[in-house]
């Protein structure tokens, strides 16, 4: 298994209701929702390596730490783009970033792991 540095997924969204921080319950106000952004964010992540990993594995994330730094209304579309940019043995890493209609909303960086899922799963139950 060889996955390019650099390598990149975007991943776009129109903010409706259901992604606002007041309905994921982290705000009271009807913006897109941090939890929202990362979730965005992290899909973009584990989309842009899926391809490239052996029959049976998959990623899971270990840390994030991101800044949601402008809030998006409803009705805005919100692009998560996830850059690959290192990869040591299984661990993955790579930087994040979000962008509303105007500007950037966030960015961050984003670990996962390289697991096989079968026996990933045969360990938590």
């Amino acid at each position: 298994m060889d996955i390019p540095l650099n390598t990149t997924r975007k991943l776009t969204i129109k903010v409706e209701e259901k992604d606002t921080a007041l309905a994921h319950g982290s705000g009271s106000v009807n913006v897109f929702a941090t939890p929202a952004m990362v979730a965005l964010m992290e899909n973009a992540a584990r989309q842009s390596v899926q391809a490239f990993l052996n029959e049976g594995d998959t990623t899971v994330g270990t840390e994030i730490a991101v800044k949601h730094i402008k809030a998006t209304a409803v009705g805005q579309n919100v692009e998560a783009r996830a850059v690959l940019t290192e990869v040591d043995g299984r661990k993955l890493k790579f930087t994040l970033e979000a962008f509303d209609d105007q500007d950037r909303i966030g960015f961050g960086t984003h670990t996962r792991y390289i697991v096989n899922e079968a026996r990933f799963m045969e360990q938590i139950t």
